[in-house]
């Protein structure tokens, strides 16, 4: 990534460009960048696209060799070809032969680094990742992007969006401008305003339901089990949700008592540093005991479920009090 930024930045093009990873949004601003830069604008007769597997690469090898009509270069994009995740000795012969005349963009979703392919486009130009951000690298981009628009957001409303908004920064962006235009003519983005915009996630009812358990609270967790049914009509959905959620309870507490930070929990269990932050209150609350044995009572009702030997609402309502009894010590 490093090199692809420096290259923009410098002016100092390769012939080929591959860039890969889940983030298609980013993937695609710099395609977009790229092109910018290498071609006038409006040019499209210089600039050639392909999209999709159906690839053939004796036409993209002759469009490569023809020199740009009326510019300094010819530029070809192709998208989700998946042609770096299998051997193909035809791309590597494009890949070697690409005449300076010529930028090839390759945006995909997945590479195999082993392929030769793959190896000849790091020798002869630049391979760049794009991998899910960053909890740091989402908020500096909604800062920026808030700061465009002379806005300000909360700290607690900040959380509450990055929290919901998940890793796709298609997502991510939608959801930022619905907040924008929700918003318009506000002081200020607040955390009732998120609320508004985007609805809560099952994880995050999830959340609130196990706090109510280990509060004694059975009316406030039926009332989030209410809302689960409602966000999620699969029993069985819910279930796999309320077994992921003490488990990470558990990971939590036990990389708590070892005096790891939030930031390194998160790291380590591939999660943003919020999801952590929510998951901390409740895991102290809990016994590592109680919390293994929840898991137990989850991994117990979901193969009774499974065996046909009680009905999936069931199962899981008589799970739901057993889990209040244990995480608030009447068991």
């Amino acid at each position: 990534m490093k090199q692809l930024q420096a290259d923009i930045k410098n002016k100092n093009y390769k012939n080929i460009y591959v860039l890969y990873g889940p983030q298609s949004y980013n993937r695609k601003r710099y395609v977009k960048a790229l092109v910018d830069l290498l071609l006038p604008e409006n040019d499209e007769i210089n600039l050639t696209s392909f999209y999709g597997k159906k690839i053939d690469i004796k036409e993209v090898y002759e469009i490569s060799q023809t020199m740009p009509f009326l510019a300094e270069k010819r530029v070809i994009v192709l998208e989700n070809t998946e042609l770096f995740t299998k051997a193909d000795e035809e791309l590597v012969d494009l890949i070697e032969n690409v005449p300076d005349s010529c930028c090839i963009i390759f945006s995909e979703e997945k590479i195999d680094s082993r392929l030769k392919q793959t190896k000849t486009a790091k020798s002869k130009g630049c391979v760049a990742e794009f991998g899910n951000p960053t909890e740091a690298d989402l908020n500096d981009w909604v800062q920026k992007r808030l700061a465009k628009e002379h806005r300000q957001i909360t700290r607690n409303a900040l959380d509450l969006f990055l929290t919901r908004c998940g890793d796709d920064m298609w997502q991510v962006s939608n959801e930022l401008e619905k907040v924008i235009s929700y918003t318009f003519g506000k002081d200020g983005i607040r955390p009732e305003d998120v609320d508004a915009v985007m609805p809560p996630l099952p994880e995050d009812k999830i959340f609130g339901m196990i706090d109510s358990m280990i509060a004694g609270n059975r009316e406030d967790m039926q009332r989030y089990y209410s809302d689960l049914l409602l966000l999620r009509s699969d029993p069985y959905g819910i279930l796999a949700l309320i077994e992921q959620q003490f488990r990470l309870m558990l990971h939590v507490r036990e990389m708590d008592e070892e005096g790891i930070s939030i930031k390194d929990m998160a790291t380590a269990l591939k999660m943003r540093d919020t999801r952590v932050k929510m998951a901390l209150p409740a895991a102290r609350k809990s016994s590592k005991i109680n919390l293994e044995r929840a898991l137990l009572m989850c991994a117990d009702t979901e193969e009774r479920i499974k065996s046909g030997q009680i009905a999936q609402q069931v199962g899981l309502e008589t799970l739901l009090v057993k889990l209040s009894d244990i995480t608030n010590g009447r068991t």
